[in-house]
């Protein structure tokens, strides 16, 4: 056989073998295109690449190296990298909150290459969201919001995010389960959905969409070497976040008016509930309404939904609107009970009556700082011994240098069982934690 042949013979092998096979027709295409390509397709140029320079302390600052005088210094630069959706045609963008948390020189980059500078027009930590916005050639290419009260175990989900700044990278599962209740270790989250689709670092803030390619939950990773297992923030929550932020700035939380802790393991065993809400403390001072509940009240559903605990209140407490009347159901004694409430705006800050039957402290400006006035008998201030002429310097480790800034801070005495307080008295400074549970 000649080499000609043999040549030919080759040709005709990895031919038959679809070696250089021409490019697929149209008709194949169109058969490939699954619903998940659709989805990408539609998705994808609203789903945007974020990073911004983070920050953080040098863990050898202060080490040997500074007495030789080229040490490294105190803090350095990290990049921190996520993703993030473009919401509007004006340049709005939903991410996660942890995403640009401490975060300086935001930039954001589009599916096209185009990058742009991003303000933080708001963040919510306690959701772990965030909205950005960038300015530029209008209108930006947007994704569908869609809804998350009517979704399915077990339909199909469609994650697409810049894991380790790949960009728009896409993975496809199903819905595992909603409801789900989440701990970083410092902080708890509640009401996320739960996939099997793969959500890395960098997804955070990207896009879980149905396969109609609407965005149906906020992808987030918050929870380190989880394999096979991802989260994200349902959209309805996330819109609604997103208009707060969107206006004020901040989140304006709900609230019933009163102080709300999960139940004990030996609760769970005396009253046989397996979850429930436990009311610690009523503040009628705060809102007046809140006398129809009494301290000892369980709670187990809110609206007909059940309630495991204080993170399925606060999500479902997400959902509504100031001045909604919700339908409350719990146990009283042993024995079954229905009222109705209206939902309200937690204040911004405590007004100083608030903060006299609350802490039972009263505060004005004065020599060194805040200086205490009076102290309430048998009120937390008076139990951690807070005397006339103390002067208050920190709460919650924030400093407070006027009225306002002390009635600020204090606030979260609302939502909390203690309160860390910083003293001066004399030379001294010291730290209490006003008991906000014992009468």
């Amino acid at each position: 056989m000649t080499n000609l042949m043999k040549f030919a013979a080759i040709a005709t092998v990895f031919g038959a073998l679809g070696m250089g096979a021409s490019p697929a027709s149209a008709q194949d295409r169109a058969l490939r295109e699954t619903p998940v390509v659709k989805v990408v397709r539609k998705v994808s140029p609203a789903v945007v690449y974020v990073s911004c320079q983070q920050r953080v302390r040098n863990p050898f600052a202060g080490s040997i190296w500074d007495l030789f005088g080229d040490g490294p210094g105190p803090t350095q630069e990290e990049n921190s990298l996520g993703s993030g959706v473009l919401v509007d045609p004006s340049g709005y963008i939903l991410t996660n909150e942890h995403v640009i948390m401490g975060g300086s020189k935001i930039q954001v980059t589009l599916v096209s290459g185009k990058e742009y500078p991003a303000k933080v027009v708001g963040t919510a930590p306690e959701s772990d969201l965030a909205l950005l916005k960038i300015e530029g050639d209008r209108p930006f290419p947007t994704a569908e919001l869609g809804s998350s009260s009517d979704l399915m175990i077990g339909e199909t989900l469609v994650a697409v995010g810049n894991p380790f700044g790949l960009s728009n990278t896409v993975t496809a599962g199903i819905l595992s389960a909603v409801g789900r209740t989440l701990n970083d270790g410092k902080r708890q989250y509640s009401d996320f959905l739960q996939t099997d689709a793969a959500i890395n670092p960098g997804n955070s803030g990207g896009a879980l969409c149905n396969i109609l390619g609407q965005v149906i939950g906020i992808n987030t990773a918050i929870i380190k070497d989880a394999q096979g297992i991802g989260f994200a923030i349902p959209i309805d929550r996330a819109k609604r976040v997103m208009e707060q932020l969107r206006v004020y700035g901040h989140v304006r939380p709900l609230w019933l008016g009163f102080l709300a802790l999960d139940l004990t393991d030996f609760a769970k065993r005396r009253t046989g509930l397996t979850g429930g809400v436990y009311v610690a403390k009523t503040y009628p001072f705060a809102l007046p309404e809140v006398e129809d509940l009494r301290r000892g009240d369980i709670l187990t559903s809110l609206n007909g939904n059940h309630l495991d605990g204080v993170g399925d209140l606060n999500g479902q407490l997400a959902m509504a609107t100031p001045g909604q009347r919700l339908q409350i159901s719990g146990i009283r004694d042993g024995k079954p009970f229905s009222i109705t409430m209206a939902a309200a705006l937690m204040p911004d800050r405590l007004s100083p009556a608030m903060a006299w039957q609350l802490l039972g402290v009263r505060v004005a400006p004065g020599r060194g700082g805040l200086v205490v006035d009076a102290v309430r008998k048998g009120s937390p201030a008076d139990d951690t011994g807070i005397q006339e002429g103390d002067v208050i310097l920190a709460v919650e480790d924030q400093p407070v240098n006027t009225l306002e800034e002390f009635l600020s801070r204090a606030r979260s005495a609302l939502a909390s069982t203690g309160l860390v307080v910083s003293v001066g008295r004399g030379r001294w400074t010291y730290y209490v934690t006003l008991n906000l549970v014992a009468d």
